[in-house]
């Protein structure tokens, strides 16, 4: 008696262990395999990303492809720091990472043509750019050979927030201290008479707040979603960088898919996709700029004639990618014009 109840006991943990490696069958009696994918990011777990774009992406591709797929969240840098994200997607740690591009200097070289000044005027706008120029540049796509791109998009511009200082003209800037998300805009501080001072989101508010930066660079949502709101008295809107993100798979991951789930993963993914996201930047960025005029944030949107002064001053920073970026063998010019020709083409666009 007792070894026949050890055996049954046996056979349940191998049906639990079969049923839990496939997914069952279709209507047309296929075997469905499941697949629980790791997503590492660095964003809070409240974040829209995770909550409205990474939730729906995942139930959409639930409906899609029949299977049990299911998405376990890893926020805030959870699984390792925000430059380690895609490496994570590299090796298989994460089956999807998301991150700041930024945040591994030196590595995408293409895509911070997207961080050059006055290049993007909202996050969905550019969000579209970049897509559209990783589909039409192999150089760019070679840049992600070791993953497979999902999405590839922005947040809004980058502004510059204060708490005692009041920002209007390049003059204004030189001296101080201002936190800085990338490289690119390391330059683009520095060319404008300021220190750059790299530091992630999640150290921005108490370094505000305590005066070891006088100024950040950041998209306006942050001041609704990091409540940079609550250290923010001065807000300078110019658009003066974008920050572009990556979502991307691991390729062992992907290529463990069915060709019709594969399928199914790449129409829910790629450019429309990334809009959305962008769009939820967009958003909050409204949100953001609105919560910190009811906080009593006084803001300061540069028109064209106060633009010009800040434009002559950064006008040698896209010579300086153009040439710096060529003399690794890339076609800078043509990348350049091609993302300031789609800036004109999405504007031409939106108005219609």
């Amino acid at each position: 008696m007792m070894k026949g109840k050890k055996e049954m006991g046996l056979l349940v943990i191998a049906m639990t262990f079969l049923l839990a490696s496939c997914g069952g069958t279709n209507v047309s009696g296929e075997e469905l395999e499941s697949h629980n994918l790791v997503v590492s990011h660095f964003q809070p777990g409240n974040h829209p990303i995770q909550n409205e774009i990474l939730t729906n992406f995942e139930e959409d591709l639930n409906e899609g492809t029949e299977a049990q797929i299911d998405m376990d969240f890893y926020p805030s840098n959870s699984l390792g720091d925000a430059s380690a994200h895609y490496d994570m997607a590299v090796t298989g740690e994460a089956d999807i990472g998301l991150s700041v591009y930024g945040y591994s200097t030196g590595r995408f070289p293409l895509v911070t043509v997207m961080e050059l000044p006055f290049l993007a005027e909202s996050a969905a706008q550019s969000s579209e750019i970049l897509s559209t120029l990783y589909d039409e540049f192999p150089e760019m796509q070679e840049e992600h050979a070791d993953v497979h791109p999902l999405f590839l998009f922005s947040a809004e511009p980058a502004q510059i927030i204060s708490n005692s200082h009041k920002i209007e003209t390049p003059e204004d800037l030189k001296g101080l201290r201002v936190r800085s998300p990338s490289a690119m805009a390391n330059d683009i501080i520095s060319e404008l008479g300021a220190t750059p001072i790299s530091m992630p989101m999640g150290d921005v508010y108490e370094s505000l707040e305590r005066g070891v930066i006088d100024a950040a660079m950041v998209p306006l949502e942050t001041l609704l979603n990091y409540s940079f709101h609550e250290v923010t008295n001065y807000v300078t809107i110019g658009n003066f960088s974008a920050t572009p993100f990556f979502s991307v798979m691991n390729k062992k991951t992907y290529d463990g898919f069915s060709d019709h789930d594969q399928q199914v993963l790449d129409d829910l993914t790629g450019k429309e996709l990334a809009r959305k996201a962008g769009s939820i930047y967009d958003k909050d960025g409204q949100k953001g700029l609105d919560t910190a005029k009811e906080n009593g944030a006084e803001i300061i949107e540069l028109d064209d004639t106060q633009l010009k002064e800040w434009k002559k001053a950064l006008e040698p920073m896209v010579e300086q990618w153009i040439q710096e970026t060529s003399a690794q063998g890339y076609p800078a010019q043509e990348i350049y014009d091609r993302a300031m020709e789609l800036n004109d083409e999405i504007n031409v666009k939106e108005r219609e």
